[in-house]
């Protein structure tokens, strides 16, 4: 029976292996710098040497032979690599080395090899290698590029130093998980799994179509809320659909997952649905995702904390909940030489910056705001609290955004990207 693929897969040991190149050039280059990373002793032969391959024969790290190829050169050589740019002097070499029973790979020219040289992705303890027989050089990139981007998900695995059962979202059990900020790459491993294995995707407005799109074709995906229809008597009767639909969809043995921006379980009524399905007896879990402040003071290079500006950070709700009988935030005793995030204040700025007056913070204390964090069209507008309504009407600041109150807002590393505006405050576009 004829092999589809008549390449065995390998792995060659070059470490002390006496190993020849023919040819000086671009490519030569490559598989020249390839076998001295493995550890090859490593000849060169070329009737003239590039300026790279010259520095390196100076350096002693080659031995180099200006001239041309003859047979003998290939003497008590484990392996060839023909990289002329003459075809007759590399189908040359492959004879000789073939007959010699020496693997050679001949550049670009399959059927003139013994070996190929596949597609490589290395990493921190491992190398993945792909090959398409010679065929298809486009494919075979294309594939190291997908696992290239899959690196760090590699390595992770790696360093565990185990084999990962594949991360499935299980029938009928809802899993509660944080999208992070907007950014799918800010996704967790798990959150990946989960997300690409759902039958059910329950979801916020605020997750980014990028992150929707790694769920299967297959699967539901329901979005309860809208902007600017959560708020009051509309965001109960949108919760307790949710929570419906929750545990509707386990109950039909569907693997769901409730899909939230930021981190379950700060400000995204995380608790509220696992209390739900406690009692409902529907098995869950919460899966942590980045939250706002966290992604977001990154992407705008803002340290929550720091030795000089900031010993704390406090995360507050600038919308709370309208069954709640005044606010559960005392302003006066937030700390003052601490950082404070501001979740969901971009509809009240007017009341946060009576809040603030009231409380004592200092007119000219800093801020920060930053719009669509992590996602693309983010902004960065920087300002001072007592001009803080009318920066953001002026900057027309919209969801999603996070306000950043304290020393260490004005401290944040700026950007080159940074224009001043006319009230002295910064916007900045990413």
């Amino acid at each position: 029976m004829k092999a589809q693929d008549p390449y065995l897969p390998i792995f060659f040991r070059a470490e002390g292996t006496p190993a020849l190149v023919v040819g000086a050039g671009r490519v030569a280059l490559r598989k020249i710098r390839s076998l001295l990373r493995r550890g090859a002793r490593v000849t060169v032969v070329a009737p003239e040497a590039s300026t790279p391959v010259l520095q390196l024969a100076k350096r002693g790290m080659i031995r180099l032979i200006e001239g041309t190829f003859r047979e003998e050169h290939l003497d008590r050589m484990a392996i060839v690599f023909a990289a002329t740019s003459d075809p007759r002097v590399n189908r040359s070499i492959f004879r000789e080395a073939s007959r010699r029973g020496i693997p050679v790979n001949v550049a670009d020219s399959p059927d003139d090899s013994t070996f190929l040289s596949p597609a490589v992705v290395e990493g921190k303890g491992f190398t993945l290698a792909v090959s398409t027989g010679g065929r298809h050089p486009g494919a075979a990139r294309a594939i190291r590029e997908f696992l290239e981007d899959r690196r760090e998900e590699i390595s992770v695995r790696m360093e565990r130093g185990r084999r990962r059962k594949k991360i499935r979202a299980a029938p009928g059990k809802v899993h509660i998980v944080g999208a992070g900020p907007g950014n799918p790459d800010l996704l967790t491993i798990r959150a990946l799994g989960l997300l690409r294995s759902a039958d059910v995707v329950i979801h916020d407005y605020l997750v980014s179509e990028e992150i929707l799109s790694l769920a299967p074709e297959r699967a539901v995906k329901i979005c309860f809320a809208r902007r600017g229809r959560t708020a009051g008597h509309g965001s109960r009767l949108k919760q307790e659909a949710i929570h419906e639909a929750m545990v509707r969809f386990a109950r039909e043995g569907k693997a769901v997952v409730r899909l939230k921006s930021g981190d379950p379980f700060v400000f995204a009524r995380g608790g509220e649905e696992a209390e739900c399905l406690a009692t409902s007896g529907i098995p869950f879990e919460i899966v942590p995702g980045i939250t706002a402040a966290i992604g977001c003071a990154a992407a705008a290079n803002l340290p929550l904390t720091h030795r000089e500006f900031s010993s704390s950070v406090t995360f507050v709700a600038g919308h709370e909940s309208a069954a709640k009988e005044g606010s559960g935030i005392d302003w006066k005793a937030l700390p003052r030489d601490g950082t404070i995030a501001v979740y969901m204040g971009v509809g009240r700025v007017r009341g946060l910056e009576r809040d603030l007056a009231r409380a004592g913070f200092p007119p000219d204390t800093p801020f920060l705001i930053v719009e669509n964090g992590t996602r693309r069209g983010q902004r960065v507008i920087r300002g001072r609290i007592s001009d803080l309504s009318r920066t953001t009407d002026e900057a027309g600041v919209a969801s999603p955004s996070i306000l950043f109150i304290g020393k260490s807002a004005g401290a944040a590393i700026t950007k080159e990207t940074e224009r001043e505006t006319d009230h002295g405050s910064i916007a900045e576009s990413v």
